[in-house]
């Protein structure tokens, strides 16, 4: 059935409660906008801001840094971070987008992106989808010069890709979660060398037709 992202509005109440079976175009009614509220609107998403330091090669009074400019230090070595998600039963494609700035003054950028279960508390976990990563001139737009940088954005897309087989990391696509794992707590890890993040911003892709 289609799943309609406009506003689905409830059956008249009393065409339902009257003592009699209802059907036709009630039911149709109720389960377009059952089919919205389970496929569409609770749909999960998690939005995270990363923080930097403002420190630039101007000192503390410069404006390096906040979500307009951030600066990758040399130091940003195979740096991780782990982003909790709480999926849905409904979470089998991720998107994610990210804002970010890179250098390649102290080597070259790159960014790679795991799906990790947090199965006993662990952020190791053996992956259940070994990733995508983004590479400098293809994807990624590094400056030149090491201070402080305008931040600028990645996407996965949103096609609705089959489960991968890949074993290392591929060409950016979203990220597929196995039919176990759905419903449960998530770890997005993300490696960045020479990439200073800014924001990531992780979402279950809407899928426009579902079988009932």
């Amino acid at each position: 059935m289609l799943v309609s992202t406009a506003y689905q509005k409830l059956p008249a109440e009393n065409g339902c409660h009257n003592g009699q079976l209802i059907m036709g175009g009630t039911v149709s009614q109720m389960a377009a906008a059952s089919a919205q509220l389970s496929n569409a609107k609770f749909l999960g998403e998690a939005h995270y801001q990363v923080s930097h330091s403002l420190y630039g090669n101007y000192g503390y009074s410069s404006l390096v840094g906040g979500t307009t400019g951030l600066n990758p230090l040399s130091s940003y070595k195979s740096r991780l971070y782990h982003f909790l998600y709480q999926s849905t039963p409904l979470s089998e494609r991720l998107a994610i987008s990210l804002l970010y700035a890179a250098q390649t003054v102290n080597g070259t950028p790159s960014i790679i992106i795991r799906l990790r279960p947090t199965t006993g508390s662990s952020y190791s976990a053996t992956a259940i989808d070994n990733g995508i990563q983004f590479d400098n001139g293809t994807h990624i737009d590094a400056s030149l010069i090491a201070d402080g940088t305008i931040a600028r954005s990645l996407f996965t897309g949103c096609e609705l890709i089959d489960a991968p087989t890949n074993t290392n990391p591929e060409s950016p696509r979203p990220l597929y979660v196995p039919t176990s794992n759905r419903g449960q707590l998530l770890n997005i890890e993300i490696e960045v060398n020479d990439v200073a993040l800014g924001a990531v911003h992780i979402y279950d892709i809407f899928v426009p037709e579902v079988s009932p």
